[in-house]
């Protein structure tokens, strides 16, 4: 009994901290016309799609043992990761991840910067290139592949969610993680798998279930 009333308390709180999120980034970035845009354009793909669903049964198709790995931050939050992380409208930031695309939409719309997103999901992408498209966006490009082989030559700033990523996934994608680039990582430092890797800045952010670490990492 009390299992089943802490699972209710924590869904309640999620519940409510989405509705608070959302508020704030009505109040925050609705005014950026082209966000606005975005957003409503995305949530209109959304409606009665649930790209968590989506997500999960994608992997399943693959047959993967993992297949509860879809998650998006926070827009407050990724914009106190972009001020910690100092990212300006010259930089060019690859999304390692994307998802459906908000905060590929955010990063392009509210901090004007460059950025090429990337995922592996053919619906996420192909619905983010159609608002791009739709809207004109320029300097914002959506690309359907695996993140483990995509080059990063122009990146200024690599942002990697990957919260649920294999340790074999991680290794690899840290042997090709170009140098004197920002690296923006959840929940881990790229120095615990390859001793090439400094932690520039550590700091946490909120997120639905409490407060999730960020690492900023250069090679």
């Amino acid at each position: 009994m009390r299992s089943i009333f802490n699972l209710f308390a924590v869904y309640l709180r999620s519940k409510i901290y989405f509705f608070q999120e959302e508020k704030r980034v009505l109040q925050l970035f609705y005014s950026c016309d082209l966000f606005q845009k975005c957003d409503l354009a995305l949530k209109k793909e959304y409606r009665f799609r649930n790209p968590f669903t989506i997500s999960k049964n994608f992997f399943k198709k693959k047959q993967e043992k993992e297949i509860d790995v879809y998650g998006e931050i926070p827009l407050t939050s990724l914009l106190h990761i972009a001020q910690e992380c100092q990212i300006t409208p010259h930089d060019h930031v690859f999304e390692l991840g994307c998802g459906r695309g908000r905060a590929a939409f955010f990063l392009r719309s509210v901090l004007l910067c460059s950025v090429t997103a990337v995922d592996f999901i053919p619906f996420f992408i192909s619905n983010a290139q159609k608002i791009v498209e739709m809207l004109n966006i320029e300097r914002l490009t959506f690309m359907c592949e695996d993140i483990q082989y995509v080059a990063l030559s122009q990146a200024t700033c690599i942002y990697l969610y990957g919260t649920c990523l294999s340790d074999s996934v991680i290794k690899h994608l840290c042997i090709f993680l170009p140098a004197k680039v920002k690296i923006i990582t959840l929940s881990y430092p790229l120095r615990d798998y390859h001793q090439g890797f400094k932690t520039i800045k550590q700091f946490a952010v909120p997120v639905p279930w409490g407060k999730i670490e960020v690492f900023i990492n250069q090679k």
